[in-house]
């Protein structure tokens, strides 16, 4: 609840109107304090009067004291700024420790300077300046400067975004095209290789299938032969010149045989990984890597 400015109550028939020390709220004000302005019962005003920061503050007494808040020393509005102080909840917070740098109320300014070790300044005084004074020339300042800092920083943000978007679009077109530069070269390599192989295999089937026919063409001639000499079995004078015949060709055939026999290899490969090849399929980086810097 906001602290009254000026409490009333009525005695029996009278009008009398009571004036209740501000900072205690219940006791009777004794004084007030057209400094600060506030109603002081006598012990708030006694260690008003001790207080450096309001021992010279006038205070006045007795017929001199008024019944109510003068609104021209202190608007109703001007009370409603401050907050409430969270261990004194019907107290406002009109003071400022520098010492502490904290705000605080009348009850805790009374704490801060029970030993006259903090510098206490009353908020209403200090503020009817403040607006010229070098701190708040420096905050403001510091603020503007801040602000054109940030406002920099934002530009420098969004430039770098655009430019992380770009950086992204480049290395990727970039590793795209070192993709289709290792097909390139990989399909080019494999087909050259399979080239190879089908030129081998079509050189041994080539050479396999010669020799395959000579060796039928062989087997059907000692065929011819035999039955040449089957046939001759009953007319011994022509199984004789027969036989002599055909033994000036077994020869040719030992020697047709030997020459079949010998060229029947053919191609013996096996495809051979590149050493630096298999060393990049088993690098853990790959074929390539990121290097990653900041600017």
């Amino acid at each position: 609840m906001a602290k009254p400015m000026s409490r009333t109550i009525n005695a029996g028939s009278d009008d009398a109107s009571i004036v209740y020390c501000e900072p205690c709220g219940n006791v009777p004000a004794d004084a007030y304090c057209s400094a600060c302005p506030e109603f002081l019962c006598s012990t708030c005003a006694h260690r008003h009067e001790r207080q450096r920061i309001s021992r010279d503050h006038r205070l006045l007494r007795g017929a001199a004291m008024p019944s109510t808040h003068p609104t021209s020393v202190k608007p109703v509005s001007d009370s409603a700024r401050f907050p409430k102080c969270l261990k004194h909840p019907d107290e406002d917070l009109k003071f400022f420790c520098n010492t502490h740098d904290l705000q605080c109320c009348m009850a805790c300014n009374l704490q801060h300077n029970q030993y006259n070790q903090c510098t206490v300044v009353y908020i209403p005084e200090v503020a009817k300046e403040y607006e010229t004074s070098p701190e708040y020339v420096q905050l403001t300042a510091y603020l503007e400067q801040s602000k054109q800092l940030a406002a920099k920083c934002s530009t420098d943000i969004e430039e770098n975004m655009k430019r992380v978007e770009q950086l992204k679009t480049e290395e990727t077109i970039k590793l795209e095209k070192y993709r289709t530069e290792l097909k390139e070269f990989v399909d080019t390599h494999i087909n050259e290789l399979t080239l190879q192989i089908e030129q081998l295999g079509e050189q041994d089937r080539a050479l396999l299938k010669k020799q395959h026919t000579k060796s039928k063409n062989t087997e059907d001639d000692i065929d011819i032969k035999t039955m040449k000499l089957r046939a001759c079995e009953k007319t011994p004078c022509d199984l004789f010149t027969q036989c002599k015949h055909i033994r000036k060709e077994v020869e040719q055939l030992k020697m047709d045989i030997a020459d079949i026999a010998a060229n029947t290899e053919y191609h013996v490969y096996s495809v051979q990984k590149n050493d630096q090849t298999e060393a990049i399929l088993k690098n853990k980086d790959g074929l390539a890597s990121i290097q990653i810097g900041k600017i």
